[in-house]
């Protein structure tokens, strides 16, 4: 009470508040997603100040020996149900289920094993990663990027994580709904994925714990496919990010120097310089991510083949959601990859398109020599690839590959029949 009476009589005024300081994206804000799918199975990716505790890795050697235990029950299931010429129809399910599985572990023995690139990788894009202002950040259009980047990482996550709820929620709810609704007898609660087990879990408390480390299975799998895509998605976005800032400053050089001939080839050779790095970048890249580039055609194609057959053979109603939701993942999946790439190709591609769009007449003989190294190296377009399988990924690989997989359908239908 004095102090506002105090603040009547002599008019002093309360400070305005200071207005809190903007932070900028960072390089972790277009990985965070892929980062977190990660340590949700114990896998640390790259290596940061902060070091993994040794409870991490303890989670993830529970993961991995769960998902070696349920894969070899499934196999072993495979193997008898051939041998007794059982339902085809539930081992081809089983089948996809391992190949799946497969390449999740795949994957995520692939991260570990270059972690050192990974982290080399992380490290050069934090170094080309735009300085923290607001000039430097609107020139980059960094919050688009991102902006783009969270978007696909959100809603491919999320697809990912409702095909794998449904698939192992679907059994246990049946069972609830059958027994504690319905008021059925004799229900039995039947595992999610392969109904094997060393133990005798039919009608016994067993069958719970069962179930759990069968989903927790297929929960590391899910994780490890989905992680690795999230953070190639992440990196070809700042790629992309980076030849798109190359083309603008490209074409607003002349804007920009008009300070001498000097001083326009010393800013042409920091833009050269620039680009060598991003083209460095795109190397590294399709270094580490080449090989689960090949294996998500891969798997994609054999579950498309899998999951169609069993389909157009008529599954019951149970099973056609769960396996409408694994063929939708597999496409929306190598659209993603298929489209991200093509983008990348026309980013780079436009670099050589802004050299073009200079004004070549008003610069002297050897920066103009200059332009032209520039225009040749990146007349080369930039994608992604799968190792030697795949030199180049575009938009047309989505269309060749769609084409192998009805190729495949076919000849196993026929085989069928």
């Amino acid at each position: 009470m004095r102090a506002n009476i105090v603040r009547k009589i002599f008019g002093r005024k309360k400070a305005p508040a200071e207005e809190p300081k903007k932070v900028y994206p960072v390089v972790e804000d277009f990985l965070m997603l892929a980062t977190k799918y990660f340590y949700s199975i114990g896998v640390v990716p790259y290596e940061s100040d902060e070091k993994p505790r040794f409870g991490l890795h303890l989670y993830l050697g529970f993961h991995v020996a769960n998902l070696l235990f349920v894969w070899f029950t499934m196999m072993v299931f495979v193997v008898n149900s051939v041998r007794d010429n059982e339902d085809f129809l539930k081992i081809s399910m089983v089948v996809g289920y391992i190949t799946f599985g497969n390449v999740g572990v795949l994957k995520i023995l692939v991260v570990q094993l270059q972690k050192r690139k990974l982290t080399s990788l992380v490290q050069n894009l934090k170094s080309l990663f735009p300085q923290p202002n607001k000039g430097t950040h609107e020139d980059f259009d960094v919050e688009h990027y991102l902006r783009f980047s969270k978007l696909i990482s959100k809603y491919f996550g999320r697809l990912y994580v409702a095909m794998i709820v449904i698939n192992s929620a679907s059994s246990i709810t049946q069972y609830a709904i059958q027994r504690w609704w319905l008021h059925s007898a004799n229900v039995e609660l039947t595992l999610p994925y392969v109904p094997l087990a060393p133990w005798n879990w039919r009608g016994s408390w067993t069958s719970w714990p069962t179930y759990l480390l069968q989903s927790t299975a297929a929960y590391t799998c899910t994780c490890g496919c989905l992680s690795a895509d999230l953070m190639m998605f992440a990196v070809v976005m700042q790629v992309i990010m980076h030849f798109d800032r190359l083309a603008k400053a490209l074409r607003e050089f002349d804007k920009r120097c008009s300070n001498g001939a000097e001083e326009d080839l010393n800013e042409l050779r920091s833009l050269i310089v620039y680009h060598n790095q991003v083209l460095r970048l795109t190397s590294k890249m399709n270094d580490i991510f080449g090989v689960p580039l090949l294996l998500n055609f891969l798997n994609s194609s054999m579950l498309i083949c899998n999951v169609g057959f069993q389909l157009t053979i008529g599954i019951s109603l149970e099973y056609i959601g769960r396996q409408v939701l694994i063929i939708l993942s597999a496409l929306v999946e190598v659209y993603l990859i298929c489209s991200l790439s093509q983008m990348l190709i026309n980013a780079s591609k436009n670099v050589s398109l802004a050299v073009y769009d200079m004004d070549w007449l008003e610069y002297d003989t050897k920066f103009r020599k200059m332009l032209v190294l520039v225009v040749m190296r990146a007349q080369k377009p930039v994608s992604l690839n799968a190792k030697a399988f795949l030199s180049t990924v575009s938009m047309g690989t989505m269309t060749t590959f769609m084409q192998v997989s009805y190729k495949f359908f076919c000849a196993i239908r026929m085989m069928y029949q």
